[in-house]
């Protein structure tokens, strides 16, 4: 190990054992952001004279929020396949879940990682047993660059976490919010398998456990342009469903076929980082990688990043459905072929976990290795 990756590994266990997050530099005053948080330069920027929109689609016809026939609930499927199969993100309104119930969970999350960091420190470990766990990082010590976030986790399976694990600001209002996400799972994977062409429950086995939630908290930085609260990535799982406050920061990375930009003519496509941004009662949902592997490449597992943010403090609550049993699970992704051939080889739930933990948050897609 050469001299500056002990430099830089020192750096990173002093900044783990203070057990105070991103969110502690910030109250100690810190007015230049330490080094094992630069990532390389340039970080590329939002493109806002795209064309894109992020879809916004109310899901009334299928949560019972209107009646229901069977041209809306068509229309509904329709309007989910076109957003899967292009965009990979899209926003629902009318999904089920009351705004003063995500109203709480986004102030119950803020309160937690606003407290003193003695209060938070019981609840910092990077012990993958425990059903909950609060750090900054998860693949601190893996990627090339720290991201500028501080999260709480919660394993949500039905037997996890106990009741009196969980941040007793959180207790009551997450597990609400939990059961509510878990029915809007549901209904999504649902619509999900029809625009696949095959029956409402198909996806529902592998995928319509609310695995666990993640409260992610990015606080205001003094030099956003040098780092970044979420590296761009894809999420290891079947779907993502984000609840995110009104800071702003989200954004995918889509391809823009139609940009005639001279300085792009010797690239296959270019593509452009697209703001998602807040929508009044809006809940954003994204396709994850197993559901790219399963629908052999129809939906789109698109990379998204969160950019740092130089005033006000995001906070975001994601929810992430696939088997509880996941990262030892043997049961096999296998590509669904109605025509052609397979794009990606059949592998294990195990192995991309396995595959996603090792490379962190890198900037490279989990999916590459698996095609064919």
């Amino acid at each position: 190990m050469m001299a500056s990756d002990c430099d830089r590994l020192r750096a990173l266990k002093a900044f783990d054992d203070t057990k105070a997050g991103v969110k502690g530099l910030v109250d100690a005053g810190v007015t230049t952001i330490p080094s094992i948080f630069h990532h390389p330069l340039p970080i590329e920027h939002t493109d806002h004279d795209h064309h894109f929109t992020i879809p916004v689609i109310d899901l009334a016809a299928a949560t019972g929020g209107t009646t229901t026939t069977p041209s809306k609930r068509a229309e509904l499927v329709a309007a989910v396949k076109a957003a899967a199969e292009t965009v990979g993100f899209f926003q629902v309104v009318n999904h089920g879940v009351p705004k003063a119930v995500m109203s709480e969970i986004l102030a119950a999350v803020r309160g937690f990682h606003e407290e003193p960091a003695e209060a938070k420190a019981p609840y910092y470990s990077r012990d993958l047993g425990r059903p909950v766990r609060y750090w900054s990082n998860f693949d601190l010590f893996q990627s090339p660059a720290a991201q500028w976030r501080d999260t709480l986790y919660m394993e949500t399976t039905p037997e996890l976490p106990p009741p009196e694990e969980i941040p007793p600001a959180c207790r009551p209002i997450t597990l609400e919010y939990g059961r509510l996400m878990q029915q809007l799972g549901r209904t999504l994977l649902e619509l999900l398998s029809e625009a696949l062409g095959l029956h409402s429950g198909h996806l529902e086995e592998d995928a319509a456990c609310l695995e666990r939630l993640a409260g992610h908290y990015y606080p205001s930085c003094p030099e956003p342009h040098l780092t970044l609260g979420t590296t761009r990535h894809s999420d290891p799982c079947f779907l993502t469903v984000l609840l995110q406050d009104a800071v702003g920061g989200l954004q995918v990375l889509l391809k823009d076929n139609n940009n005639n930009n001279n300085n792009n003519n010797n690239n296959k496509s270019s593509a452009v980082w697209v703001d998602v941004p807040a929508v009044e009662g809006a809940l954003v949902v994204n396709v994850g990688d197993f559901l790219q592997i399963v629908s052999n490449d129809r939906f789109k597992s698109v990379e998204h990043r969160v950019v740092a943010q130089s005033t006000g403090s995001r906070v975001s609550v994601v929810c992430f459905f696939r088997r509880q049993d996941t990262p030892t699970s043997t049961r096999v992704l296998r590509p669904i072929v109605a025509d052609g051939e397979a794009r990606f080889r059949s592998t294990t739930m195990a192995e991309l976990i396995q595959h996603n933990r090792a490379k962190g948050l890198d900037g490279s897609s989990a999916l590459q290795h698996l095609r064919l």
